[in-house]
Order: structure tokens, then sequence, then C-alpha cells
């Protein structure tokens, strides 16, 4: 890998950054010397998390982001670009609810299609030019295995996910002779706060963590620029999960 010294003026850009797989790529990229720019709704996470990465000697920069709203997103990205360099998006922001398709509400719909596939497509669509004009980007998407197979009370959340998968596969290709790598994660159960505590204290044991996910996910931002990594699937050894 590059030196850390080389990295200092090269920003990486986390949405969801105030936890789970968000806040373990935060850590693990500011160690390896990056910038990292975090966005989330929750401030007061995001400035814990500043803490304790400037306490090990990294550089993390907070922003409240809601990447629902085109205009918070846009600002955000402005904000960066005044400050380096971007060579990283990672797509991570996400929302579920564990409910059979018959008890989710028009609401939950909308929430979880407009974080996990909206949000995705205006921060890429915010980010993507500055990417072109250098011939030179990553972006990282954090979907998840429910987009290639069936778990029962997840079916809003696996359609949001399928169609980032789908939107990203699309634009591999069409950015694939710029310079531009598309990278799509697939992670099975890992143990963040969306599967709610009970989950956890009942699960854990099962799922994988995140900073293994970041661990997976960090070297693949030092291939060479001849190759690139297009899916990373990664599941629980002792397979999925029912709740």
């Amino acid at each position: 890998m590059p030196s850390n010294k080389n990295r200092r003026d090269r920003i990486v850009l986390i949405s969801g950054a105030g936890t789970g797989i968000g806040e373990a790529l935060a850590q693990r990229f500011a160690r390896e010397g990056y910038v990292v720019a975090g966005m989330g709704r929750n401030i007061a996470r995001l400035n814990a998390l500043k803490g304790r990465i400037h306490r090990d000697k990294g550089i993390f920069i907070p922003l409240q982001c809601d990447v629902r709203r085109e205009s918070d997103v846009r600002s955000a990205v402005r904000k960066i670009s005044r400050l380096g360099t971007m060579e990283i998006l990672v797509n991570n922001a996400g929302v579920t609810y564990f409910k059979e398709l018959v008890s989710t509400t028009a609401n939950e719909f909308d929430h979880v299609m407009d974080t996990n596939v909206k949000g995705m497509f205006l921060l890429t669509k915010a980010v993507l030019p500055s990417f072109l004009r250098r011939r030179r980007g990553l972006v990282i998407n954090i979907l998840s295995f429910a987009a290639k197979t069936v778990y029962t009370g997840s079916s809003i959340y696996s359609a949001s996910k399928s169609a980032g998968s789908s939107m990203m596969g699309v634009l591999r290709e069409e950015v694939r002779g710029k310079g531009i790598k598309i990278l799509n994660v697939y992670p099975g159960a890992v143990a963040t706060p969306m599967w709610g505590a009970r989950n956890r204290a009942r699960l854990e044991h099962r799922m994988i963590h995140p900073e293994e996910i970041a661990e997976c996910i960090v070297g693949t931002a030092a291939l060479p620029a001849s190759m690139m990594v297009e899916e990373i699937a990664l599941r629980p050894q002792r397979g999925d999960l029912k709740i």
C-alpha cells in the first residue's frame, strides 16, 4: 500500500457513518491515513466518532446530512470538495423494518426506499462529476445479501437493496472506460444496531462484526488502476439467520 503520508489530501466520504459498518469503515480508513468525511443525521454520534478518531491521530470531518434530501447532499459535497480531493465514496446509509409485506405501511416503504435507494442515487450523482473530470474514483456500495436470496420479514429492505445493486451495476458499465470503479458489497447478517438489542443478544455469536467487514473492504482501495473488485459477498460462516 502507498504510505499514509501520500493520503493526507485524499478524502473518503461515508454516508451513515455514525454507527455500524459506516463507523467501522471511518475508523479503518482513518488508520490508513485518509481524511474521512462522515455523513449522518445524528451529529452527536458523528462528533463522538470524531473524538475517537482524533485520539488515534486520524482526521474525521462530521457532516450532518439527510441523504434523502438533495439540498443536504449537495451542500455536504460542496463543503468536502473545498477541502481536498475526494477519492472514495461509500454509500452506506440504510434503514429497515423487520416486517412482512402485509404489515408494512406506505410511510415505512417510503422511508426505506428513500434512504436506501434515493439516498444512494443522490449522493453518487453529486460526487460522480468530480470523479469523471479526474478519470479516477471508487464508489463502494454497502448493499446486503438480501439482494441475492430470500429473507422473510424483509421484503421492502430486500427490494431496496436489489434496486441499489441493479442501479450500480448499470453505472459500472456506464463508467467502465472512464477510470471509475464501482464495488458492490453484499454482507450477510452483521452485528449492528439495525438488528435491535434483543436480536443481537440472541444471535450476535453467529453474525459478522462491522470491523471485519471494514477490514475486507478497505484493502480494495489500494488495488492498481488496471483492475477492480466488482462484487464482494460476505456471509456468516455458520449460515443465514432466522429471526
